[in-house]
Parts: structure tokens; C-alpha cells; sequence
């Protein structure tokens, strides 16, 4: 037969070592969730330069339709001047003038929605870029977070031999 001290002893090297496992789950728990925050952080960041990438190729998409609007512009301006010089009218005064002023106004018109469009996805895309990049940080943030605290679970047996005996007062108290 045991003594009580001797049975103690064990119960307090088994508890602790119920406890040095338990600490030891959970820092393996705590690293794969550091892991999976720097993954995270890795894939905010390459959202953040995607989202660049697709403002920039939505600006090249408006400076095309810029392009095609001043060709039609020309064109079309090029085809009435034409028609109005063919048939011997005077176009740098009246309503043939005010005809080819209107179509300019318009294609002005036309080119200041071009642009306004072309800053807007400009903008777009480095305010998705930012929000994406914040993530990042704050991915970076709880991974270095979870990576420090995942180094302070029961850094010993002894931590988990204290936390045991803890467990073990009932056996002194009369």
C-alpha cells in the first residue's frame, strides 16, 4: 500500500502531466491559428495588388472608349463639314457654325464623363487596394499576437507540475 504522501506524489506528476499535455494542445492550437492569419495576411495582400492591377486595367478600358469617342467625333464632324462645303453653305457663321459648335459641345461633354470615369476607377481601385492592404496589417497583427502567446502556454513541466499541485489541496485540508 501507498502512503498518502507517496499517492499525492503521483496524483501531482499525473495532473501535472494531464496539464503539460493540455497547455501543449493548446499551443499547437494557437500556432495553426498564427499560421492561418499570416495565410491570411498573405492573401489581403495579394488582393490589394490585384485590385490595382484591375484599376488600372479599367483606366486603359476608358481611355480606349476616350479614344473611340474622339474618332467618332472626328469622323462625324469630318462627314457633316463635308456635306455642308458640298453644297457651297458658308460654315464658319449661322446654323451650319452653330450645328458643328453644338457636336464639339457634346463631344466635350462626352470626353468630361471620360475622364471623370477615368479618376473614378482610379480611385476605386486604391481605396479597395487600401482596404485590402488594412486587412493585411491587421492579419499581421493577430498573427504576431497569436505567435507570442502561443510562446507563453506553460512554457515548462514546472509550470504544469505548480498548475497539478494546485489541484491536489484537498489532500492537506482537514
Amino acid at each position: 500500500m501507498c502512503s498518502p504522501i507517496a499517492a499525492a506524489g503521483i496524483m501531482a506528476a499525473v495532473s501535472a502531466g494531464q496539464a503539460f499535455m493540455k497547455s501543449e494542445r493548446q499551443r499547437a492550437q494557437t500556432r495553426a491559428q498564427a499560421d492561418a492569419a499570416r495565410n491570411n495576411a498573405l492573401a489581403a495582400r495579394q488582393q490589394a495588388h490585384s485590385e490595382l492591377q484591375k484599376g488600372e486595367l479599367n483606366k486603359r478600358r476608358v481611355d480606349m472608349e476616350r479614344d473611340r469617342l474622339r474618332r467618332d467625333y472626328e469622323r462625324q464632324a469630318g462627314a457633316k463639314r463635308s456635306l455642308l462645303a458640298s453644297g457651297n453653305v458658308d460654315i464658319s457663321s449661322g446654323s451650319a457654325a452653330d450645328a458643328l459648335l453644338g457636336d464639339a459641345d457634346l463631344f466635350a461633354e462626352d470626353l468630361a464623363a471620360n475622364r471623370h470615369a477615368h479618376a473614378l476607377a482610379g480611385w476605386e481601385a486604391g481605396e479597395a487596394a487600401r482596404k485590402a492592404a488594412w486587412q493585411a496589417d491587421s492579419f499581421d497583427a493577430q498573427a504576431s499576437w497569436l505567435g507570442r502567446s502561443a510562446g507563453s502556454l506553460g512554457d515548462s513541466l514546472l509550470s504544469a507540475g505548480i498548475a497539478g499541485g494546485k489541484n491536489l489541496g484537498w489532500l492537506w485540508r482537514k
